[in-house]
């Protein structure tokens, strides 16, 4: 008896114990939703016996319960129509009636205005060269005239400075007689000392053809003077961090222009005067904009074929500063004046003049040490000619663009 006594009160406390549990399972249920019209969700489910939208086992589950009253909101959510807001940035968003015209505009793949600049023959059609499309290139000058100078100094081992038939040369390309080209060039390259003009490098080597003595060691290369005249130059002043550069970069971005030059920019990628967000749009800018250049020599010209090719067309060099009648008489003034001013030995004459003929490496007499002056050869003599050479993403672009030449989207035949 006393066993089934202590049973049967376990058994009532467990029973209070149940209903305890889920009395404070309404009460936290229904704090969880917010009660509509004074009634919550719960209490109205509850209630309602004829409501089957529910069964037992949602009621139970606070969370299957929840997960399908969000699934209700969302679906709400996604039937009530969208409403489209504006950009904040305006100068950004482009409205439709733009975006209409700029459709109807006639779109030239990147690769055809390659073609039109490295004379693509298998890519340039009949009616792209009826239009004679102009693009505006522009010339790294300090770039190509080193250029030139590397290349005879590596075939002939002859002196290298900046030479002036590379940009000529550049600027004459037969193939750019349609667009608009201009070399930018530093005013030293022009007009300066002897060390930093184009076909000078000191004393010794200065080719007088080309270059003239102004004034107070100031010479000026005539024929690059002409060009500037033409319009077909443009100077730059050059300061440190190489100013001619930033001006090409900023000029082409400006004017949506090709760049011609070996230089990669790669030094400029922080400089923040330049039109680009960071080094990454610099690098993408040089990728699809710059190309480079090379020099061509005629294949089998060696010293002797230059040496008939020279007396044949009558040709003799004139480098060193004694073909130039105003330097040569300006150096004998100064001369008279050191040695009359000075009553020294032999000994401090002659040291007095080669102060006055400069102590350069090009302007020791024995300069050329015996080599032909190949740098000074014209055209006639040393046949050099200008070639702009694609990049590696050129001429992929150029195998692409002759892959899709010929495609045409496939049809489905009817039967």
């Amino acid at each position: 008896k006393t066993e089934e006594c202590t049973s049967k009160t376990r058994g009532s406390h467990l029973l209070v114990d149940q209903r305890s549990r889920k009395e404070s399972y309404y009460e936290r249920a229904k704090s969880m939703f917010s009660p509509p019209c004074g009634q919550s969700h719960f209490e109205r489910v509850i209630s309602s016996s004829s409501s089957s939208s529910l069964s037992s086992s949602q009621i139970t589950s606070t969370g299957n319960y929840h997960h399908q009253h969000n699934t209700k909101n969302a679906l709400q959510k996604r039937k009530a129509p969208m409403k489209l807001f504006a950009h904040p940035n305006k100068n950004r968003m482009r409205s439709n009636k733009k975006a209409i015209d700029n459709s109807n505009k006639p779109y030239t793949p990147w690769a055809l205005d390659l073609a039109l600049i490295f004379n693509w023959t298998d890519i340039i059609d009949e009616e792209l060269r009826e239009e004679k499309k102009s693009l505006n290139i522009f010339l790294d000058g300090a770039n190509i005239a080193w250029q030139r100078g590397a290349l005879l100094r590596k075939k002939f081992k002859c002196r290298q400075f900046p030479l002036s038939a590379g940009i000529i040369e550049a600027l004459n390309y037969e193939h750019w007689s349609n667009h608009k080209v201009i070399a930018y060039l530093p005013k030293e390259y022009v007009i300066g000392e002897l060390p930093n003009l184009c076909d000078g490098g000191g004393l010794a080597t200065v080719n007088t053809e080309h270059v003239k003595y102004l004034q107070n060691g100031i010479w000026v290369n005539e024929k690059l003077k002409a060009l500037v005249d033409e319009g077909k130059i443009q100077l730059v002043e050059r300061k440190e961090g190489g100013d001619d550069d930033l001006t090409i970069i900023a000029e082409a971005k400006a004017k949506d222009a090709w760049i011609c030059s070996n230089d990669q920019f790669r030094d400029h990628k922080n400089d923040k005067s330049l039109p680009f967000s960071g080094g990454r749009s610099l690098r993408e800018f040089s990728r699809l904009r710059r190309f480079e250049c090379n020099f061509l020599i005629a294949p089998g010209l060696d010293e002797k074929m230059l040496h008939a090719m020279q007396s044949a067309k009558g040709w003799e060099p004139k480098v060193g500063w004694e073909f130039d009648a105003f330097y040569k008489e300006e150096s004998e003034k100064k001369r008279r004046n050191i040695v009359s001013s000075s009553n020294s030995s032999s000994d401090d004459d002659s040291n007095n003049n080669s102060s006055a003929h400069g102590s350069g490496r090009n302007d020791n007499p024995g300069a050329l040490n015996g080599v032909l002056p190949f740098y000074a050869m014209p055209h006639e003599v040393l046949p050099c000619y200008f070639e702009p050479v694609p990049t590696t993403a050129m001429i992929e672009a150029k195998k692409l663009f002759e892959k899709k030449k010929d495609w045409s989207p496939p049809f489905v035949k009817k039967e």
